[in-house]
């Protein structure tokens, strides 16, 4: 009955770290990664406008991806995506930190 116990117990102090990994990656997923529903590494337009729709009219929501896409590729690097909600969220951008 002991050795049953101690297998139990050891089986799930084992599976607790897999446990704790699996919820840090969905918690990793992350704006970006919502927005990017083809995992492409990129949001395109018609994904950035998805994802913020019921947040903002068509009309702004164009207007802030041409904003966000500095390299005019029609679509959004993490870098740029990463910009937006730093403005979003009152950050500045590191040239105006000085």
């Amino acid at each position: 009955m002991q050795k049953r116990f101690l297998i139990t117990a050891t089986a799930v102090l084992l599976s607790l770290p897999l446990a704790s990994y699996a919820a840090d990656a969905t918690k990793k997923k992350g704006p970006f990664a919502a927005a990017d529903t083809d995992g492409d590494g990129k949001v395109s337009q018609a994904e950035y406008l998805a994802s913020v729709k019921g947040k903002v009219d068509d009309a702004a929501a164009k207007a802030k991806f041409a904003e966000l896409d500095k390299d005019k590729d029609g679509s959004l690097s993490r870098e740029e995506f990463a910009a937006g909600a730093s403005e979003k969220k009152g950050g500045k951008k590191k040239k105006d930190a000085n």
